[in-house]
């Protein structure tokens, strides 16, 4: 190979690597920092927001007022069993008990069955990434995490290697162009 194409190719790993490590730091910062300001992330494991929100996603659910939140707003609710849902109001219903929400998932055909009390809500899920979720299930695991950390350790090795190689490729070269001459 010559020196010029395993620099390019040297340059592509090169690029792979820092865009790789990039997004790792981005994405950390961000799982850290949200909680830090108030939001909650929750990945979304079922299909029933299809297709305004993805499976897979990665939700914000941001905190809000339940007495602000409206028909059309998608919310996230922690029910009393500990399961988290993130749905679209389907309706506002004020009883004597207080405020009580109508959940439906986008891709449902009819509302949850249940009415959600107000004190239920996390918060507003404004805000998504599509996919995101799996990213984030995948690292927070130690697999993953090892994974991802071996990744950019053997990109920084094919780097150095491909240096090391360049190197010899020029030096090759070079004699060869004495031993010809000008």
């Amino acid at each position: 190979m010559t020196p010029s194409l395993i620099r390019l190719v040297r340059r592509a790993v090169g690029l792979i690597g820092i865009a790789l490590f990039v997004a790792l730091i981005a994405f950390s910062l961000v799982t850290n920092v949200a909680p830090a300001t108030g939001r909650e992330l929750f990945v979304i494991v079922g299909g029933s927001m299809e297709p305004a929100i993805p499976l897979g996603s990665l939700v914000v659910a941001t905190p809000t007022d339940a007495m602000t939140v409206a028909v059309g707003d998608v919310v996230t609710i922690r029910a009393d069993n500990g399961v988290v849902i993130t749905h679209r109001v389907n309706r506002v219903v004020d009883l004597p008990e207080g405020r009580f929400f109508e959940l439906k998932g986008d891709a449902n055909l009819g509302p949850d069955a249940v009415l959600v009390p107000a004190r239920a809500i996390v918060g507003a899920a404004d805000q998504y990434v599509p996919f995101a979720g799996y990213a984030q299930e995948y690292l927070s695991t130690v697999t993953g995490l090892v994974a991802a950390l071996s990744t950019l350790g053997a990109l920084a090795l094919i780097y150095r290697l491909l240096e090391m190689l360049e190197r010899s490729a020029r030096g090759t070269l070079a004699q060869a162009r004495e031993t010809v001459g000008p």
